[in-house]
């Protein structure tokens, strides 16, 4: 096999590896926690702590209806206990009565408007709660699939790294320095095909005279045009 031949298929692994890498980085880049799953939970984490402060203030409403109870059942036991005879204080004991139950009603309309308020989160919660269940469970599948094919990736990249090893050794140190001139100097490709006497890295044609020299093996050839090793496809 030709030097120009085999620097060739070392160009043909080297692209390819290089390709598997770039697709390895977009991969590895999709694992870990999405931007939908995050939002998704943060969403259900917010309607959750919405929720804890309806009950909340729900509960304190509870108490301090509660509490206006026990003042105005005792009101009541006082002013119709028959204890208290003065009229002065009965009457006053009357006002506390109104403003009593002036102040629970006021409570309770409250309570009501909490109940509807908590109905309204409870529904919320539970259609952010499965749409996160959804998107959890989409996510684990991409995850799934996204460390299989990370795998797969890092195992046929190690398989072409051994074998642009065993090309590289095969070749020699003077055609591999050869080889990593021009892709360092000319980009990754240091090597192109020749085809019906055209370069393919330029699309110029070549010299008769050059273009049967490549066709026969003859050689090291060069495009006079891109300046890239020239190998018959």
């Amino acid at each position: 096999m030709s030097l120009t031949s085999q620097l060739y298929q070392l160009q043909r692994v080297d692209s390819e590896w290089e390709e598997q890498s770039q697709h390895l980085a977009l991969v590895e880049s999709s694992l870990g926690e999405s931007g939908d799953l995050i939002r998704a939970r943060e969403a259900v984490d917010e309607t959750e702590g919405q929720l804890g402060n309806l009950r909340k203030q729900s509960r304190a409403l509870e108490l301090e209806v509660a509490s206006l109870n026990d003042k105005l059942k005792a009101n009541q036991e006082r002013l119709y206990g028959g204890r208290v005879r003065n009229p002065k204080e009965l009457g006053g004991l009357q006002e506390e009565a109104t403003a009593l139950r002036r102040r629970r009603s006021d409570l309770e309309d409250g309570q009501l408007e909490l109940m509807i308020a908590i109905e309204g989160q409870e529904a919320e919660l539970a259609e952010r709660q499965a749409r996160l269940r959804q998107i959890e469970a989409n996510w684990r599948e991409e995850q799934a699939a996204a460390l299989t094919e990370k795998q797969a990736l890092e195992l046929s990249m190690a398989e072409l790294a051994e074998e642009r090893d065993g090309l590289r050794a095969r070749i020699g140190i003077a055609g591999t320095a050869l080889y990593d001139d021009l892709r360092r100097r000319l980009g990754s490709t240091a090597v192109v095909l020749l085809k019906r006497g055209m370069c393919q890295g330029c699309m110029v044609d070549v010299p008769t005279s050059m273009a049967r020299a490549v066709e026969r093996g003859e050689g090291i050839h060069y495009c006079p045009i891109c300046n890239r090793l020239l190998h018959s496809g």
